[in-house]
């Protein structure tokens, strides 16, 4: 992981979203973090980042607010479809395919406003093969 927890703290604590963010367990948040890296390093096509580009940082920070919203999210909600007890009835839980079920690859609209603030992000790339 290359942000410090301490600084996505100091992101955190003028945020919307700050009761959120520390009701989260020390686990879940690093996981989000280390996550969220990942995703940035992917969306601008490098190995490292610069975190002290303050638009890097706050794109890592919204990221790693949106997969761990988008986790427990996912982890508390079985869509019920119907229900069945012998006699009464059975139980069937609907396939989760909303965009919330499968977050893998996006970025937080956040983030991508973030980033798109960065020279030369998604700009076209074209090259003779």
């Amino acid at each position: 992981m290359q942000s410090s927890m301490i600084q996505i703290h100091e992101y955190f604590k003028c945020h919307l979203q700050q009761k959120f963010w520390q009701s989260l367990d020390k686990e879940t948040q690093t996981a989000a973090v280390k996550m969220a890296e990942d995703d940035i390093m992917l969306a601008i096509g490098s190995d490292k980042l610069d975190i002290g580009d303050l638009l890097v940082f706050c794109a890592i920070c919204e990221q790693a607010l949106y997969l761990a919203e988008h986790y427990l999210q996912k982890a508390g909600s079985e869509r019920l479809k119907s229900e069945s007890i012998e006699g009464v009835g059975k139980r069937e839980y609907y396939e989760q395919t909303t965009d919330q079920g499968h977050i893998a690859g996006t970025l937080s609209p956040r983030s991508e406003l973030f980033l798109s603030r960065l020279p030369g992000f998604g700009a076209n790339r074209f090259s003779r093969g």
